[in-house]
């Protein structure tokens, strides 16, 4: 078996399609790392003038507002949250003066809370988050940043807590390893999984270019397959190398971070934040997306054996990666038990922050649920695949 494993390997590794998907994702990590990152604005960012612009007006009406019996119940609302408001931004810019960040992030993080608290419950509409979040037309901006100011309160209280160098680049999540944070919790999984279908989608049907090479080989059926369900997998998993590059090409610009960051994970039903480090949170995505890779080889190794078809494979496992798009709804999880679909943890990142759990408002999309379900089906495919290759009408060759 391990000679026959070297043999697939090594035309794995020679077949052209599978070096032009290298060649792509290396070109794609190159051009991210060098055009992309350095126009990345996030919209909760170190801005000393956006604070002094909060600040200083605020500041002149604490100063010269008179209360007194006829003074209008809104103006003496004002005062009463304006002065520890104040006091927040006054602690946040003075950090920055003195270029001490824990005591910046310590006054983020009692900021972001406090505003929170006075906005999402604000009924009249006399405040509002930041303005980033209504550009656009969106129809949830108070809901995105309610989740957004909750998360950076969490976030900035980890870096309390933790012993890593803080910088402004940490703070914006600029740095190598917050990058791959932000990559996981947006795309980066879906163009990992697209790779892994165009893997696989030949690797059992070229053999019919060769048949009698591999006709004499004393293996079954079910053993070829499973020899090239694991060197698929291993070509799967080989695409880090030439993503590491972008994240090379990061880190030496803007830092690589630590692996005890904080990484904030959502709990749906308690509406909070809860810290993980970010070692933690890299370990579940990449055992999420190995579990993807046999979801995927498993089913397209099933298929291979039935249908005999490359553009077939192609269609059914891109059905599953886009299949999320056509049902997906917000509150959707309130209604429907989108936990025991697969398709709903193709957005690995989202899923293990809670983010996916928060748009669909359920509390069931979770690290552990995805395994079972992703297992469950491997499984599944597996076994039928055993069955059918044990069957004559359906021999590889």
């Amino acid at each position: 078996m391990w000679a026959y494993f070297k043999f697939e390997f090594f035309q794995f590794i020679r077949n052209k399609k599978n070096i032009a998907i290298y060649v792509i994702l290396l070109y794609f990590a190159c051009y991210y790392a060098l055009k992309i990152v350095p126009t990345y604005n996030p919209i909760e960012k170190v801005d000393v003038s956006e604070i002094e612009a909060r600040y200083l007006p605020r500041a002149e009406f604490l100063n010269n507002v008179e209360i007194d019996k006829g003074t209008h119940y809104l103006t003496s609302f004002a005062v009463a949250i304006f002065s520890e408001w104040n006091e927040y931004d006054k602690a946040r810019l003075d950090a920055l003066k003195k270029h001490n960040m824990k005591e910046y992030a310590e006054a983020t993080s009692k900021w972001y809370k406090y505003s929170d608290e006075m906005i999402f419950p604000d009924v009249m509409n006399v405040f509002y988050y930041n303005p980033g979040y209504y550009t656009y037309g969106n129809n949830y901006a108070k809901n995105d940043g309610h989740y957004a100011y909750l998360y950076s309160a969490s976030r900035y209280k980890g870096y309390t807590e933790g012993k890593s160098n803080l910088s402004i680049n940490v703070f914006e999540e600029r740095t190598a390893l917050q990058t791959l944070q932000r990559l996981l919790h947006s795309y980066l999984p879906l163009i990992l999984i697209v790779s892994c279908i165009l893997f696989t989608v030949d690797i059992v049907l070229k053999d019919r270019r060769n048949p009698t090479l591999l006709q004499g080989l004393p293996l079954s059926d079910w053993r070829k397959l499973i020899i090239k369900g694991g060197v698929s997998l291993l070509g799967s998993i080989l695409t880090i190398i030439p993503l590491s590059v972008g994240l090379l090409i990061i880190g030496s610009r803007n830092g690589f971070g630590a692996f005890d960051l904080p990484v904030p994970i959502y709990s749906f039903g308690k509406d909070l934040f809860s810290n993980i480090l970010m070692w933690e949170y890299l370990v579940q995505n990449m055992l999420f997306i190995i579990f993807w890779f046999l979801f995927i080889i498993s089913l397209l190794l099933l298929v291979s054996v039935l249908l005999k078809n490359e553009f077939v494979n192609l269609l059914v496992g891109s059905m599953f990666v886009i299949a999320e798009f056509i049902y997906f709804e917000r509150g959707l999880g309130a209604v429907r038990n989108i936990q025991w679909y697969p398709t709903s943890y193709v957005q690995v990142g989202q899923v293990i922050s809670g983010y996916r759990n928060y748009l669909y408002g359920s509390e069931a999309l979770t690290f552990g649920s995805g395994l079972t379900v992703m297992g469950l089906c491997t499984c599944i495919f597996l076994f039928f695949t055993f069955l059918i290759s044990n069957q004559k009408k359906f021999k590889l060759l």
